[in-house]
């Protein structure tokens, strides 16, 4: 059966926010997906909400065995997708960077200007070119007001997770991480990896091996049987 890991990007990011990432990840391709009103889907309207746009993740993704794995405001989105899949449901769902559901957030408020909005898409490592930069604030401020207004229902995943936090995230902290053990009744296991709330971006081999060892109990019947 053919893997899929699709990849869900962080706030304001589209599917290039996994440029540095290979191909392939062992024997599974790699799927990035941008939501609409974002990059590629520039011209569609951005998702009403964050439950519309796990909803678009899941009318977007057919057949084979999937490993969902999102960052920051991908993961929660992906979070939601499994709830709401349709068929056989994801094999592994890995969330990164995100505090889990029904934590508080550290995240920017949507409502800020112009000036401090660019101010934190250059520190989570967007453009430089302050012109390119601002055409992508209305889909980063959309994104910071979808994950704002969402409210867990306390409903629980049935997919597997493995959360990944970073030593330097100053989003995220560990302690908000650690109740996502209680958003699934598939199991959870924890990883703390090096790096910023961005370092995923990168593909850093040590994130790249977390995704090989979820592979690899994919594969061998661990999880998503």
């Amino acid at each position: 059966m053919d893997t899929t890991i699709v990849c869900l990007p962080p706030s304001g990011a589209g599917r290039s926010y996994f440029r540095a990432w290979p191909r392939t990840i062992g024997a599974a391709r790699v799927l990035p997906l941008s939501r609409p009103g974002h990059e590629e889907r520039m011209r569609e309207p951005l998702a009403s909400s964050l439950v519309a746009a796990a909803d678009d993740v899941v009318a977007r993704v057919r057949g084979g065995r999937t490993v969902l794995f999102g960052h920051s405001l991908g993961a929660i989105v992906a979070f939601e997708a499994t709830r709401r899949w349709v068929g056989d449901p994801p094999a592994a769902l890995v969330v990164s960077a995100r505090q889990a559901p029904g934590q508080p957030s550290r995240a920017p408020a949507p409502d800020l200007d112009d000036t401090a909005l660019l101010a934190v898409l250059r520190a989570w490592g967007g453009p430089a070119d302050e012109s390119v930069a601002g055409m992508l604030l209305p889909a980063l401020r959309a994104d910071l007001a979808l994950s704002a207004a969402y409210r867990w229902d306390g409903g629980p995943t049935g997919t597997p997770v493995t959360t990944i936090a970073y030593t330097d995230d100053r989003v995220v902290d560990a302690a908000s991480v650690r109740p996502w053990a209680g958003a699934t009744t598939g199991g959870c296991r924890a990883v703390t990896l090096d790096g910023d709330h961005d370092a995923a971006r990168s593909a850093p081999p040590s994130l790249i091996a977390v995704l090989e060892g979820v592979l690899e109990a994919v594969f061998d019947g661990g999880i998503g049987e």
